[in-house]
């Protein structure tokens, strides 16, 4: 058994619970073992701990090896961008080897993390179940689907060795023009963000995966991207405590493991001007008036809002000060994996001066390991291989297609262009760039014909694709994030009339943009998933179902959605 490789560590650990006398008493072992294990650990390995970095490369480079055992760190994180995922066999052998140099270390296990949270966010996207993500789940409005989705994600997840996920995010998007939440939140309502976000945690310990509650105290009403500069959230603290806030503390109320910090401004909290990330005022309310006791995490400390302002390593020691206990180094552009070396000697050189408390780096450290050992981690860290043969099983896959199907949401059909038949051609205008999330869509209707153009299209673009669709009793066209793309709205706006069928396989607010449209769909993503079912829809295979799970101001009300054709 892979637990026997931590022999000698777990021997020696079992030797100090029968010397204390604490291994019959199953309410102290687990405190006790924790702190058995703070009492042995040197400053420098505890600093490691509290560094969670990314690298790059399909295997452990010499100098990955060389950091995990030299910064003696915390975690890692795997990024489809830095090139640590091919397929999934590959990924559990990364994991494996990653575990695996942390015990010829002689080092802690190691969190491995990742960011699937379902939708426009999934690292993992081949031979794993990929779900259509959180607005999806919104529209469905059902507790069950999303505790389903949550269960099957995470045990896919332990199987492949990955024990922290970023997920789920409970921002509320109450922000039409939010360029980075969107369609990775559950909705508009506060209280249904809290419902659906509290159904994913079971599920996620059951599985042995700490999940995350992301991103607080709330990023859902802002208009500029942290990965690119400082948003500011100008609420007062009657109005957070209504919207923002209350997914956050229902999520805690429920025994959520692990917050992700935002990187925004939030003056009713901390009118110094401080990002959350590296604000004690703001932590404060998370950790003593909320009440959490689990792990804050950053969000990545490379992003715009924060190295912009303060750098790489003060703001490390600076949010690490305000409250973090892990401090997130992901793979932003223009940085690289060994920066982590510079803030790993910034937090140690904080801490040997006494900038950085003692005792404020054992209490992290502290709910580090805690976290490790109530998720299994200090036992057994490594990928199940006897598990990954259930990885994308018909049955996970159905409740994928489950979600799909109860959520593509019909929110205009005045035309009664709906359902289409499935034997005329019927033209289909989509973007170049993401055509391969059409293919799915082609193969349930062969009877739809392609016309592709770029989603920035010039006059030339919009003239062919107005000239081939001419005279086509019906035309289904897609819709992405029109507010970001205004030549496809243009184009969009050229070929309106009463024979065009819009599907907005992003963001559902799309509608703002062209209100005249006559028949208009909501998919709130193009994952093959949700592509299939709509292929479904659209040829009545089955009756739409979901429900908006977003205002459309000026149109249609959050919970409107067309059950009949």
């Amino acid at each position: 058994m892979r637990i026997l490789r931590y022999a000698t560590f777990t021997i020696l650990l079992f030797s100090c619970l029968l010397m204390t006398g604490c291994g019959s008493d199953p309410d102290h072992y687990p405190i006790d073992r924790v702190e058995i294990l703070l009492s042995r650990m040197s400053v420098e390995e505890k600093v490691g701990q509290v560094i969670m970095g990314f690298f790059r490369g399909t295997t452990l480079s010499e100098e990955q090896i060389n950091r995990i055992s030299g910064l003696h760190l915390g975690g890692v994180i795997l990024y489809t961008g830095a090139g640590n995922i091919e397929n999934t066999a590959q990924v559990a052998a990364l994991n494996e080897s990653i575990q695996n140099t942390a015990r010829e270390a002689g080092i802690l296990p190691l969190f491995i993390s990742i960011d699937q949270e379902g939708g426009l966010v999934c690292r993992l996207t081949e031979g794993v179940t990929v779900f259509p993500g959180n607005m999806a789940l919104g529209a469905t409005g059902s507790e069950s689907l999303t505790a389903a989705s949550a269960d099957v994600t995470a045990r896919e997840l332990r199987a492949l060795g990955i024990t922290m996920n970023f997920a789920p995010v409970v921002d509320v998007n109450s922000n039409p023009a939010n360029p980075v939440i969107g369609i990775r939140s559950f909705g508009s309502s506060p209280e249904e963000v809290a419902r659906l976000g509290r159904a994913v945690i079971e599920p996620y310990r059951q599985a042995g995966v700490v999940c995350t509650a992301k991103h607080f105290p709330g990023h859902g009403d802002t208009d500029i991207d942290s990965h690119i500069g400082l948003p500011i959230v100008k609420h007062d603290r009657s109005r957070l405590e209504e919207v923002e806030l209350y997914p956050f503390r229902a999520m805690v109320r429920d025994g959520v493991p692990a917050v992700m910090t935002a990187h925004v401004e939030v003056p009713a909290l901390d009118p110094t001007g401080l990002p959350a990330t590296l604000s004690k005022p703001i932590l404060d309310i998370l950790r003593n008036e909320i009440g959490f006791s689990g792990l804050i995490i950053t969000d990545s400390m490379g992003m715009g809002a924060i190295v912009q302002g303060w750098g790489l390593e003060e703001a490390a020691v600076l949010s690490f000060l305000a409250g973090a206990d892990i401090l997130l180094f992901g793979a932003d552009k223009g940085h690289e994996p060994a920066e982590q070396d510079g803030v790993y000697q910034a937090l140690l050189d904080a801490v040997q001066n006494g900038r950085i408390p003692m005792k404020r780096l054992n209490d992290s450290v502290r709910r580090i390991l805690a976290a490790k050992l109530a998720y299994g981690l200090l036992d057994d860290p490594f990928p199940h291989e006897n598990r990954q043969a259930e990885l994308a099983t018909s049955e996970n896959l159905a409740t994928a297609d489950d979600v799909a199907v109860n959520s593509i949401t019909l929110i205009r059909n005045t035309a009664k262009n709906l359902p289409l038949s499935g034997n005329v051609p019927t033209p289909i205008i989509w973007p170049t760039e993401m055509a391969s999330y059409l293919q799915p869509l082609l193969l349930e209707m062969p009877n739809l014909v392609p016309c592709l153009a770029p989603l920035q299209p010039g006059i030339d673009d919009i003239a062919r694709v107005a000239e081939t669709i001419a005279g086509s009793p019906v035309v289904v066209a897609a819709s992405y994030n029109l507010d970001r793309n205004p030549g496809w709205l243009n184009l969009l706006r050229t070929i309106n009339g009463d024979n065009l069928i819009v599907v907005a396989v992003r963001s559902p607010y799309d509608l703002l943009q062209i209100p005249e449209t006559a028949t208009y769909l909501a998919t709130y993503s193009d994952r093959p998933v949700a592509v299939r079912a709509l292929a479904r829809l659209l040829t009545g295979r089955f009756t739409p179902r979901g429900h908006l799970p977003v205002d459309l101001p000026g149109l249609y009300d959050r919970g409107w959605g067309i059950t009949e054709f």
